[in-house]
């Protein structure tokens, strides 16, 4: 008996060393911090990519030698309704083009909003096949660059022209419809999916309503990606220990399907990149249309009700 029990701790104790060593792989693969991003700038095979929130931030400062990309005309796609989904392939080409990038290049992306629009960059960069691998957020964005006193500039910086990049994307299985949501998770078709709400608790709770509809979809589980991640002063990343542990409490485990969502598909691009790249979930699923699509399409449920006011 003892034998066994001895036996079976030595396979636990194997299996979260394993998960730790994977998790801790994961975490460090995707994360940079404003030292390795100083030594590596001005390499030819790299890119550093300012996705910074305000329209006049990268004109005020950024960091030598970025390239701007502007959230609301590079990524997104203003040819569909709801124009918040994320650009179709001609538009990816030309700010591919636009940018400089290659396939073989290695994408650092950075923003003064603890990662949430360069992640969501950097899950265009995915769904068009880029390598994973060569992905990478700047950990605490512009804010920790700053902290760490090295240099930053208002001068513009213009692409180098580069071999036109190749894709076969979108790759489609990294999304989801409404029509998908509706089925699996809201009529519980697809047991293996839970539904993840990204949004602060206000637009959550429908107290905070910024679509003709606020509220929530039903059954999905709310956890705020960037309370869940980040540091809200520093903009630093948590612990993978702490994230993962903040996501699985809630029921967000790496066994499930995940189908997340948010507002406009910015914090859900973040959530995805935390769950995929640093935790190592296998299994997400971006909501693209968001609660700004399903809150227009009245006949949609949803949960937590309120409606647009002149108040509002």
């Amino acid at each position: 008996m003892k034998n066994q029990q001895s036996s079976r701790i030595l396979m636990m104790v194997s299996l979260i060393t394993a998960l730790v060593l994977a998790t801790s792989s994961a975490f460090a693969g995707m994360l940079v911090d404003s030292q390795w991003v100083n030594s590596m700038a001005g390499k030819p095979a790299i890119k550093i990519i300012d996705v910074q929130n305000k329209a006049d931030a990268y004109d005020k400062g950024h960091i030598p030698g970025a390239l701007r990309v502007t959230r609301h005309i590079d990524l997104e796609d203003y040819t569909r309704y709801t124009p918040n989904k994320y650009p179709q392939k001609a538009q990816f080409l030309d700010l591919m083009t636009k940018l400089g990038i290659n396939n073989n290049d290695t994408i650092i992306a950075y923003d003064d909003h603890h990662g949430i629009f360069a992640s969501r960059f950097l899950f265009v960069m995915k769904l068009y096949g880029h390598n994973p691998d060569k992905l990478k957020v700047l950990d605490g964005g512009i804010v920790q660059w700053q902290k760490a006193n090295y240099s930053i500039t208002t001068e513009p910086v213009t692409a180098v022209a580069t071999p036109p990049y190749k894709t076969s994307g979108p790759n489609q299985n990294l999304l989801v419809t409404w029509n998908q949501v509706l089925r699996d998770s809201v009529e519980g078709q697809n047991p293996e999916v839970v539904l993840l709400d990204t949004r602060p608790i206000d637009e959550f709770s429908g107290k905070k309503v910024r679509s003709i509809r606020g509220g929530s979809i039903p059954g999905a589980i709310n956890v705020t990606g960037a309370s869940a991640a980040n540091d809200k002063e520093s903009h630093l990343y948590k612990s993978a220990e702490q994230i993962r542990a903040t996501f699985v409490e809630a029921g967000i485990t790496p066994d499930k399907t995940v189908y997340t969502y948010c507002h406009s598909s910015d914090r859900a691009a973040h959530v995805y990149m935390v769950l995929t790249q640093l935790l190592g979930y296998k299994n997400v699923k971006i909501y693209d249309g968001a609660w700004k699509e399903w809150a227009v399409l009245s006949d949609l449920p949803a949960e937590n009700v309120s409606l647009l006011t002149a108040a509002n």
